[in-house]
């Protein structure tokens, strides 16, 4: 121990090291002050976007590519930033199913006019159209080549297909009763498809009852159109919360008989139950059974600042 070096360096040393730790034990408030204004300016400008802060610089992620240049700025505007990067959002899975009378749609898309291009192209006069989708993203493909897709599982008179379009390739879930009308599928696809790469997981058998869908797949595709949040600290519905638990439950109304786990986080059990009930009263409403739906919650010990933290996710099995 060198104690005399240690007692000339002590002056400087110790104020350093008080000031470090004060950097230290007051970042996180820091952080956490800049991410809940950064939330608010977007909201208040009317953007989407996963907010993430470190120190003093900004990222956002998953914005709409259009408006990577206006978040950047109303980010940049908000006191304390230091430094501010917009990520436009990639393309998205889009899942287009056929069940029955049902025309089931989910993805992202750019904004409202491709939202009603999309609808435009999907919307059939015999068959309802149930469709959740989340501002924030891109297509995959073009609204004239879903409107192919679409037209490809209507021709093969097969009632229930799904066709999940994501990084270059369709994928095809259906069942039908006999080899002959498996080739009709796999060649309707395949020429509706404008050069994608085509797979298909196509099952022969007896149809299945009415009602029942790809579970997997609607899992995913509920899960993949945005979260249902809560504002910080409260039961109050973040963004539209209840608009999205209703898709979501005419989304659950193809599958009647499929289990559903209403997963709560928050960081007090009896506010994120009620959060998972005020979900269940609202599919409940939509006609989904209350006899399929539990609910759990799991803790987030460190805050809800974090927007996965104030969330109920919908598990389908």
């Amino acid at each position: 121990m060198r104690l005399p070096h240690a007692v000339w360096i002590g002056g400087l040393l110790v104020p350093a090291l008080l000031a470090a730790t004060g950097v230290f034990v007051h970042g996180g408030g820091i952080e956490r002050t800049l991410h809940a204004e950064v939330r608010s300016a977007m909201g208040k400008a009317g953007f989407d976007g996963v907010v993430a802060v470190n120190g003093r610089s900004v990222v956002v992620s998953e914005v709409s590519p259009r408006s990577v240049d206006a978040v950047r700025a109303v980010v940049s505007t908000v006191s304390g930033v230091g430094s501010a990067d917009v990520r436009p959002a990639g393309p998205a899975q889009l899942l287009v199913a056929v069940r029955g009378g049902e025309i089931l749609l989910s993805g992202a898309v750019t904004d409202d006019a491709e939202r009603r291009a999309l609808l435009e192209a999907v919307t059939s006069g015999d068959h309802r159209v149930t469709a959740a989708l989340r501002l924030g993203g891109s297509l995959p493909i073009p609204p004239a080549v879903v409107e192919r897709l679409l037209s490809a599982a209507l021709s093969a008179k097969v009632s229930d297909v799904t066709a999940t379009v994501h990084n270059g390739q369709v994928a095809i879930a259906a069942r039908v009763p006999d080899e002959a009308r498996a080739t009709a599928v796999r060649d309707a696809f395949k020429q509706a498809a404008n050069g994608l790469r085509v797979t298909d997981r196509i099952e022969v058998g007896p149809s299945t009852a009415a009602g029942d869908l790809n579970v997997e797949a609607l899992h995913d595709s509920i899960n993949g159109n945005g979260a249902i949040r809560f504002v910080q600290g409260t039961t109050a519905w973040e963004g539209d919360g209840p608009a999205l638990v209703e898709r979501v439950g005419r989304m659950l109304l193809v599958a009647p008989r499929a289990s559903i786990t209403l997963v709560a986080h928050g960081t007090d059990p009896a506010m994120a139950t009620t959060r998972a009930q005020m979900v269940r009263d609202v599919l409940v409403s939509q006609g989904v059974s209350p006899a399929l739906i539990a609910t759990e919650t799991r803790p987030a010990p460190d805050g809800e600042y974090d927007p996965a933290t104030r969330q109920v996710d919908v598990v389908v099995r």
